[in-house]
């Protein structure tokens, strides 16, 4: 079946949800160029001058660079089973037998198949990441990485694993650097079949885009912009400085987002990047794909949300897009009525006490501005008992840890935990 005929009508069909991590899932990894190579090194500074983010990727030259079946290992596979355990996540993760890992990513089962994949998770395995930079976690406090680091070990079947019992499938055993990013990180919703559906550089613009489109549905802008050069850095992809180049390049890419309909056009702008050589704004109109999909993950989507970040049911947070040009002015977004507001408030400023009440016994606490935030998110996507349910079972799991969370936020990482409880 072609792309066109699994998405033609994605926009009416029940998308299958997977929510990834934001702070790596941002960053490239992987080369997706079947030839050649692109050096993935990424430095951003503020304005004093100072590194805000440094991120440098180092493959393992026995192995080779992570390519396009490494990237869909781990973005297809090992995404699907991080999605599907609570936080925090064990260190060992079972992935399965990697005949089922073939049937997974749609590669033959042979000796080839077997070599194939098994090559793959070398390369993710030992590809060294040199990366400085700050995120804000799911309980909305500010967080750094500074560290030289693999991801993860690779324990095949019949090796041995670290309780000294003999391996029955292939698993990860998650370093640590990785696993404190993967427990706090927010997470954001894509759809899993689509990504599934998608060539390796089409999903890797997906990925990219869909923060872009987010933030412009969310702000009701017509489009959502973005530079030329800056999706080469974070694509991985070899940059053009001629239009021709580039509009071939990225048509094939854009290509299936068209036929999909999550994107409705593209149109280019000529530019400068800040050392004045040649660049495009790539400016993208949603299409009905993408409206459905930003419905879909949020329930209420004329409501002015908390910051994503403290939520982690959300997309990761986007800076709004710049306003419309001189001449034009912007929708405001309709809000819901008086009466719905007054009682959503009520119920956000109860749940939160309650959290006050559980952890600290003081149940008279006036909640901040941003508990009631988070609280009126959370009831957004929950009735009230499922709500309490989950400051309840955040109590006993918190205990387990030794954790006491000091504000409504800090009990947000036991969300999909929680769901799965209450289920």
């Amino acid at each position: 079946m072609s792309l066109h005929d699994e998405t033609a009508n994605t926009a009416l069909a029940p998308l299958t949800i997977i929510r990834t991590e934001t702070v790596f899932s941002r960053l490239p990894l992987h080369n997706l160029a079947k030839t050649g190579k692109v050096p993935i090194h990424i430095t951003k500074k503020n304005a004093q001058g100072e590194i805000e983010l440094s991120w440098q990727i180092s493959p393992n030259a026995a192995y080779g660079a992570p390519r396009q079946l490494a990237y869909k290992l781990d973005t297809i596979v090992i995404h699907q089973i991080l999605d599907s355990l609570g936080r925090p996540l064990p260190k060992v993760l079972r992935l399965g037998s990697i005949a089922q890992i073939c049937r997974d990513l749609a590669v033959a089962i042979s000796g080839n198949g077997h070599a194939r994949i098994k090559q793959a998770l070398l390369q993710n395995a030992f590809v060294a990441i040199l990366a400085k930079l700050r995120y804000t976690a799911i309980d909305g406090t500010e967080r750094t990485l500074e560290a030289a680091f693999t991801r993860y070990s690779v324990v095949f079947t019949g090796e041995r694993l670290p309780d000294g019992t003999s391996a029955d499938a292939v698993y990860l055993l998650l370093n640590e650097p990785y696993w404190e990013v993967l427990n706090h990180a927010p997470t954001r919703p894509l759809d899993y079949d689509y990504l599934k559906a998608l060539a390796p550089a089409a999903q890797r613009c997906y990925e990219i885009l869909s923060y872009k489109l987010f933030a412009a549905l969310k702000y009701e802008h017509p489009e959502a912009r973005l530079s030329y050069s800056e999706y080469c850095t974070f694509a991985a992809q070899q940059r053009y400085l001629d239009y021709d180049h580039v509009k071939k390049q990225m048509y094939k890419i854009h290509k299936p987002h068209l036929t999909s309909t999550y994107l409705d056009r593209v149109r280019y702008e000529a530019t400068t990047d800040e050392e004045g050589r040649p660049d495009w704004l790539m400016c993208y109109v949603p299409g009905p794909k993408a409206r459905a999909e930003y419905a879909a993950f949020n329930t209420r989507p004329r409501r002015r949300l908390a910051s994503p970040a403290s939520d982690p049911q959300l997309p990761a947070p986007e800076a709004p897009p710049a306003p419309p040009r001189a001449g034009k002015t912007a929708a405001v977004p309709a809000g819901p009525s008086a009466p719905a507001d007054d009682a959503l408030d009520a119920q956000a400023q109860a749940l939160v006490q309650h959290f006050h009440q559980r952890f600290h016994g003081t149940p008279d606490v006036v909640p901040s501005a941003k508990e009631l935030a988070q609280a009126q998110t959370l009831l957004a996507r929950h009735d009230l008992e499922q709500a309490r349910y989950l400051v309840d079972f955040s109590v006993t799991a918190a205990q387990e840890t030794g954790y006491r969370p000091q504000t409504f936020g800090g009990i947000l990482q036991y969300a999909a935990r929680a769901r799965a409880a209450y289920a």
